[in-house]
């Protein structure tokens, strides 16, 4: 039996991501910024989740996720 993967939407992902994670910062700028910052590394790590989960030959989560932590070590 084969597992399939998840398939998430890297808008919507990012967006809960923000939602979950209110900024602690203290003026706007820092709050926006934060909130930036998170929605984009939010988007770029749920895009690599879709591109890994339609391109390797495994569509097991578990693998994927894998992947993206080898790859995000990399940098």
């Amino acid at each position: 039996m084969r597992l399939l993967s998840l398939s998430i939407d890297p808008k919507e992902f990012a967006k809960n991501v923000l939602i979950a994670n209110p900024s602690a910062k203290s003026t706007t700028d820092e709050k926006a910024m934060e909130g930036l910052e998170l929605y984009l590394t939010a988007y770029r790590l749920a895009e690599k989740y879709e591109r890994l989960s339609t391109t390797h030959h495994t569509q097991e989560t578990s693998e994927i996720l894998q992947m993206l932590k080898v790859d995000d070590s990399k940098m």
